[in-house]
């Protein structure tokens, strides 16, 4: 699965970038991507990525088979952290969850959904069923990516997610991909 990495990649306006798994070494470029990203896109994340500790965790406990991250990456600089969470063992071992973060001066592109792309082809080589995923129900744009993407919204959770911030809650969609029937 792996062995196809790095990876270049063509967005439609000509711009490339290279696709590849996270390595321990990535900590000092994934720690500055994460803490370029603006307040509003780090309110919700599920966990504090400005926590070095926390990134510095990540890069040191790599294990692909239960958190797969992979990068994008342009001219040595990190644009974009995917990953694709799963369950090793019980009754979820079937589904994956899908996370995507961009960095702002690339979205719109279609980044967002080349890295949708590419975890829902690793999770179908890896043998899941389905894909799940999370967005703030007022983030349109990231929800609309994933059904592009052939991602049906399956419910809303109402006043869910907390902006630690603001003390303020937040609607969260609930988004699944049913890959057996592909």
């Amino acid at each position: 699965m792996l062995q196809d990495y790095p990876k270049e990649a063509l967005l439609k306006d000509g711009f490339s970038f290279t696709l590849r798994p996270m390595i321990s070494d990535d900590l000092e470029g994934l720690y500055r991507f994460f803490v370029s990203l603006p307040e509003k896109d780090l309110r919700y994340l599920r966990d504090d990525p400005t926590d070095r500790r926390l990134v510095e965790k990540w890069c040191r406990q790599i294990n692909y088979d239960k958190v797969l991250p992979i990068l994008a990456e342009h001219e040595g600089r990190i644009l974009a952290n995917a990953t694709l969470h799963r369950q090793t063992s019980g009754w979820g071992k079937h589904i994956g969850e899908i996370r995507v973060t961009i960095a702002t001066e690339v979205r719109q592109l279609g980044l967002g959904s080349r890295l949708v792309e590419e975890l829902t082809n690793l999770a179908r080589a890896e043998g899941l069923d389905k894909l799940c995923a999370r967005a703030i129900a007022s983030q349109t744009d990231a929800i609309t990516v994933f059904e592009k993407n052939g991602f049906n919204q399956v419910a809303t959770l109402k006043n869910f997610v907390k902006d630690v911030h603001q003390d303020e809650y937040q609607d969260i969609a609930i988004l699944v991909k049913d890959l057996s029937q592909e």
